[in-house]
């Protein structure tokens, strides 16, 4: 039985694989059958269809042209711009082929027989219009031509006195005192001076003289500040260099006499040190009406040998770091001097300019075992500025600047060979809310000054400003 069990086992599975195979086979058969059935279906719908359907050459030829558009036939709209006067407008002009353009176009100006078609954008018309405004003296909101030689004084582009009979002619003005200039009076030197016809290099590009209104617009924005200017006196290389400060040529203290805030809330920033540079200047607080000098040490100019600053570095007027006042945040006493400010923004800032700024943020910095606080600010006319309200915004759209601020103020001294500087609240900055009161207390501070020193309290009719 053992043999025979194997043998009969064997057959079966034969068996069982003829009748598989079987079934394969039929199963492939059925499939051939089923594709040629398919394929002779497909052949004969294509057949009807191409008996049904007319030869595509036999067919009408279409030929669409697009509408003809003349050379410069624009759609126009064009917009009152009251702030900018009666005669200003804007003009939008747009087609298929080209993306919509925005112009602002003076209309009737006295002297021209054309439109003027200014290139600027609105923007930077409104800031033009904003230096025009403050710069006025009258409800007329006309200039006079010495008006205007000013404007380009203050923006860095001074006009002689060889300039002066053209422009007279231009404006029609009796002398340089007839107020005679109207906005687009004014609009129309400035597009004749600059005209980029002119100006293949791009020098008075739009932009460079956007943001020079935009800036000198900022400073004009207090009428005091504005009035306010600096002069230097002697040799910049010696240890005489000075710049005063005046007010309608009568000097002030820039400490004393310059007001702390304005009437927006923002507080005025001194500089005395520009950003990428070196040279240690400050606020003489020794001497009469607090001349700005370079610091001297050992009878020799100091600079930082650390590098060049890496912020615009100065003062707010009107405060003082009492000495004799411990601070609980650090644990030390004032530094004897104006509160320090570092102003964060893009641009360079002159020594000796006034700048309106926002506080954001403060660093307290122990220097020689005295509390040296290091207000963190930016210029409002700056392009971050709406976006920086307080120290997480500063990190938040300028990552890594209040470490390296932190890291700068620690370090510089050791290049001179002493030690690095330390820091209150664990060597954290503190914010806008910290930074303010901190700025109050040492402008009570500074009032304290006053009243024990017997000097006139500033702010009231004995100054010179208002605050």
């Amino acid at each position: 039985f053992a043999c025979a069990a194997p043998a009969s086992s064997d057959a079966s599975s034969l068996d069982g694989r003829a009748e598989h195979g079987d079934l394969v086979g039929a199963a492939t058969v059925a499939a051939n059958m089923t594709t040629v059935g398919v394929m002779a279906y497909v052949a004969h719908k294509l057949s009807q269809l191409r008996d049904g359907v007319p030869d595509r050459t036999a067919w009408p030829q279409v030929h669409v042209s697009p509408p003809a558009q003349a050379p410069g036939d624009f759609d126009r709209q064009t917009t009152p711009l009251e702030d900018l006067g009666e005669h200003a407008f804007l003009v939008t002009k747009h087609n298929s082929h080209r993306k919509s353009d925005a112009q602002v176009v003076f209309r009737d100006v006295k002297g021209m027989d054309k439109d003027l078609v200014i290139s600027d954008s609105p923007e930077a018309v409104a800031a033009m219009k904003g230096v025009f405004k403050k710069l006025c003296s009258s409800s007329r909101e006309m200039l006079s031509v010495s008006d205007i030689r000013n404007v380009h004084n203050l923006l860095g582009e001074p006009l002689d006195d060889s300039d002066m009979p053209a422009m007279l002619e231009f404006f029609k003005a009796a002398d340089m005192n007839d107020l005679v200039v109207s906005f687009d009076m004014f609009m129309s030197w400035w597009s004749k001076l600059h005209d980029s016809s002119a100006d293949p290099d791009g020098y008075y590009s739009q932009e460079r003289y956007r943001q020079r209104f935009k800036v000198l617009q900022s400073r004009l924005q207090d009428p005091n500040i504005a009035r306010i200017s600096s002069a230097p006196e002697g040799d910049e290389t010696s240890r005489r260099f000075r710049i005063h400060f005046f007010l309608d040529d009568q000097p002030l203290s820039p400490w004393h006499d310059v007001p702390l805030k304005n009437s927006d809330g923002s507080y005025n920033f001194i500089c005395e040190i520009p950003k990428w540079t070196r040279k240690k200047f400050e606020i003489a607080t020794g001497e009469a009406m607090n001349p700005i000098k370079q610091d001297v040490k050992n009878g020799v100019l100091r600079e930082y040998k650390w590098g060049d600053m890496l912020f615009n570095y100065g003062a707010f007027p009107q405060t003082w770091e009492d000495p004799k006042v411990v601070s609980e945040e650090t644990g030390c006493p004032g530094d004897n001097d104006p509160i320090d400010v570092i102003e964060l923004g893009t641009r360079q800032r002159p020594t000796g300019s006034i700048t309106r700024v926002k506080i954001v943020g403060v660093i307290a910095m122990i220097d020689s075992e005295e509390t040296d606080w290091k207000i963190l600010a930016i210029a409002l006319d700056d392009d971050r500025a709406p976006n920086i309200q307080d120290l997480a915004d500063l990190d938040a759209h300028m990552p890594g600047a209040t470490a390296s601020l932190t890291h700068w103020l620690r370090m510089y001294k050791t290049a001179e060979g002493k030690g690095e500087n330390r820091f209150g609240f664990g060597g954290k900055p503190q914010g806008a809310a910290t930074a303010t009161r901190i700025v109050e207390e040492t402008h009570e501070a500074w009032k304290k000054l006053l009243d024990d020193s017997g000097s006139p309290k500033r702010g009231s009719s004995a100054t010179l400003l208002t605050v």
